[in-house]
């Protein structure tokens, strides 16, 4: 059993702020369904479970968890492949097991957190080149076969926890350069006039900061090649991926099919005001303009039922979530430890600016789901995983005496 005077020393915050939000997303999940009970009786029956996953990993010491990191990446990578061959279709594969379907894709972001802690833990500064090279493997191997699926969304995840971990740790300056750089270089280089001008600012923030003609070739060279490959990117991404693309750039071009949705959520939203226009009140809700608004859009519902007033909640209690997840790795025990909780508030700050930028139509529409709130067993079970985590490293930042 789990010593009380552990669960005393939990994190409240965490308890308060995640237990609105799943209510928050039980009553918007029924608006957004008008009223169709098995919705929510699902997303009940995914909590359940979830809890049930919550207080495993809030009892089982997470230290443990590094021994069997390896066996997790294992485990995830054989999953990954095999969802590719025998899990159902769609924009994100899933194994289906009875009446309900599984994401590896989404339990794969907890195993990717808990491998690359593990690593970055046992290796303070990554200065050797062939230790950068084996990190962005780590990752690389997931990031491909989630991509293959294909799941833009979760893979764009798997870069956000290795970008967060790797400033957290602050073990390898120059891989986030590497990192960070290109992916300014892909949003300029269409604007060429302007992806000169950045060439060049790159090139005089390298001579300042005294870096050797090798990283400079190097951080050049990368970027210069990946400016010139982006017109060869656009082509691998789906046809599907690359409407999502356009239609965030200009969503009235296609009103009625690609913009459909981002148009619709921003309507719902506006017309919420400032205090909504009422529980199963909303127009834009309860009359399905909308379609699948209670997986990735339910923030539209929120938005448009509880107005500003409900939206500024739900944010600020992400906030906090994100906030205690950073102090708890600021007190934790170990190293280990505190990456781990890093690791989760990035995932976490990740996924909410992602979903709600999509649903404002500031950020192109990937597909993710909002934690704890939208629709979907795999998402809420992951997000409980990683709040049991965080309260395991928060009960054990004190030595219990008994």
């Amino acid at each position: 059993m789990l010593n009380l005077r552990m669960l005393k020393l939990s994190d409240l915050w965490l308890w308060i702020c995640v237990g609105i939000l799943v209510l928050l997303g039980l009553l918007a999940i029924f608006s957004s369904t008008q009223a169709k009970l098995i919705y929510v009786n699902r997303q009940l029956v995914s909590l359940l479970v979830g809890l049930a996953g919550l207080a495993v990993f809030s009892y089982f010491d997470y230290k443990h968890l590094k021994r069997f990191s390896i066996a997790l990446y294992l485990l995830m990578l054989l999953m990954l492949v095999v969802v590719l061959f025998v899990g159902g279709g769609g924009a994100q594969r899933w194994f289906q097991i009875g009446p309900f379907s599984f994401q590896p894709s989404e339990v794969s972001k907890i195993f990717m957190i808990i491998c690359l802690a593990s690593y970055l833990s046992d290796r303070k500064k990554l200065d050797g080149f062939w230790s950068n090279i084996f990190l962005l493997a780590i990752v690389g191997l997931p990031f491909l076969l989630i991509f293959k699926q294909p799941d833009l969304g979760t893979a764009l995840v798997f870069m956000a926890i290795l970008v967060g971990l790797l400033l957290a740790s602050w073990s390898s300056p120059k891989l986030l350069i590497y990192l960070l750089t290109p992916i300014i270089s892909i949003l300029f280089s269409p604007l060429f006039p302007l992806w000169v001008i950045y060439l060049l600012a790159l090139v005089l923030a390298l001579f300042l900061s005294r870096a050797l003609v090798w990283d400079w070739l190097l951080v050049l060279g990368i970027n210069i090649g990946v400016g010139v490959a982006v017109p060869f990117i656009w082509k691998i991404l789906k046809p599907y991926q690359q409407q999502r693309i356009l239609t965030f750039l200009n969503p009235g071009a296609d009103p009625y099919g690609a913009g459909y949705h981002s148009l619709q959520s921003k309507i719902a939203i506006g017309s919420g005001g400032l205090i909504g226009k009422g529980y199963l009140r909303g127009t834009q809700t309860q009359l399905s303009f909308i379609p699948e608004q209670h997986s990735d859009f339910i923030f539209s519902a929120i938005g448009e039922e509880f107005g500003f007033i409900g939206a500024v909640l739900v944010l600020i209690l992400f906030a906090i979530i994100v906030w205690r997840a950073l102090a708890i790795a600021e007190e934790s025990s170990d190293y280990f430890g505190s990456l781990l909780a890093c690791g989760i508030a990035f995932m976490m700050a990740f996924h909410v600016l992602a979903n709600i930028g999509m649903t404002l139509g500031i950020l192109p529409v990937v597909g993710m789901p909002l934690p704890f709130v939208s629709f979907g067993g795999s998402s809420l079970l992951m997000n409980l995983i990683a709040i049991g985590i965080l309260q395991n490293i928060a009960m054990r930042r004190q030595k219990i005496i008994f």
